[in-house]
């Protein structure tokens, strides 16, 4: 096993980027119960109103984005420590992921070189920029050696590349499929799983899964043992497949899935006229071209040792309780339970 230097500095600033989204609400959250007060975290929001909205302290909030290099360099100013969460899962181009989850992870880099020399940066990139695995194997490597499959996995690694390179102390956190309560893409699931009808690849794929309070509580632990170097892929305790997913978010709703297999090369016509569509209207969808290249992969499954060695990570949430938690959180739990038992 590999030992990383753990990184001294003090730190008595804290910087989030996306701090309104999924995971960063999320480790928001944990930050303060850890004992982060709010006049020690400073969130880079787009929309300030709606986030002092949303619950954000004002004292918390930094107006700018990842395009605004004067804010960035503003909100980098004297940090200790940096989560940087911003990026986009959506896009109808390669180019939309690659404005925001590449450049843009390149100008914080920029403006915290010149303002924040000696910070730590934890990134939250994504399994998709490791490329496709079905045992684990890989899923580590440095981004100079990943092979991604689609333009959201290449834009994570050249946000990778872009922080490697930069002479600043990093971990790169790499979480596979994540899900919890609140979050579009999870409904998005559960939608297409108590669906009447619920298509699916031919053939299953493995999958790692991992619940949102188990990435923000592996990201907290990131900023407090502060790896330098460390490429942490996370993992749940439960590993699934792309049938096997569909039909625990279902039994947790009390139903049973009705699976139909599509082949890829249908899925792949029918991807084409989303983003046909995602164009003219000129709104992303989670479902499109770049994710069926996701969907011919074999497996996308992490090998999480590394992070629970480091991190020294508690029992993570299995994949039934926290469905089961999603379920009653989004009003799906009160059906008629399914008369037949999951394999």
């Amino acid at each position: 096993m590999q030992d990383f230097a753990r990184d001294s500095v003090p730190v008595n600033s804290v910087l989030v980027t996306g701090a309104t989204g999924f995971v960063g609400a999320e480790l928001i959250r944990v930050l303060f119960a850890s004992g982060v007060a709010p006049s020690q975290l400073r969130c880079l929001v787009r929309d300030a109103d709606r986030a002092v909205r949303g619950g954000l302290p004002p004292e918390c909030v930094r107006r700018g984005d990842l395009t605004d290099a004067a804010s960035l360099r503003a909100a980098a100013a004297d940090v200790g420590l940096v989560f940087h969460l911003a990026g986009t899962l959506k896009g109808s181009r390669a180019s939309d992921y690659h404005a925001v989850n590449a450049a843009g992870t390149r100008a914080l880099v920029l403006a915290l070189r010149a303002q924040a020399a000696r910070c730590h940066v934890v990134l939250v990139s994504s399994l998709a920029a490791a490329g496709p695995s079905t045992d684990g194997v890989g899923t580590d490597l440095p981004p100079d050696r990943c092979a991604p499959v689609s333009a959201y996995g290449e834009s994570k690694r050249q946000g990778e590349l872009a922080l490697v390179q930069s002479g600043l102390s990093w971990t790169i956190v790499r979480p596979p499929v994540v899900y919890g309560p609140g979050d579009a893409a999870t409904r998005l699931l559960f939608r297409q799983a108590c669906a009447p009808l619920c298509a699916v690849p031919p053939r299953p794929r493995p999958l790692s899964v991992v619940h949102v309070t188990d990435v923000a509580g592996a990201l907290l632990a990131a900023g407090r043992v502060r790896p330098r170097g460390a490429v942490l892929p996370l993992d749940g305790p439960d590993r699934t497949d792309t049938h096997a997913l569909l039909r625990a978010i279902a039994a947790a709703c009390g139903r049973r899935a009705r699976l139909v297999p599509v082949p890829l090369a249908l899925a792949a016509a029918a991807a084409t006229l989303a983003d046909a569509f995602c164009l003219l209207t000129r709104r992303a969808s989670f479902f499109n071209g770049d994710k069926v290249k996701e969907l011919r992969a074999p497996g996308w499954v992490a090998d999480g040792s590394a992070a629970r060695r480091l991190l020294a990570l508690p029992p993570a949430q299995t994949l039934a309780d926290g469905l089961a938690a999603v379920a009653r959180a989004e009003g799906r739990s009160g059906h008629r339970p399914a008369r037949t038992s999951m394999p």
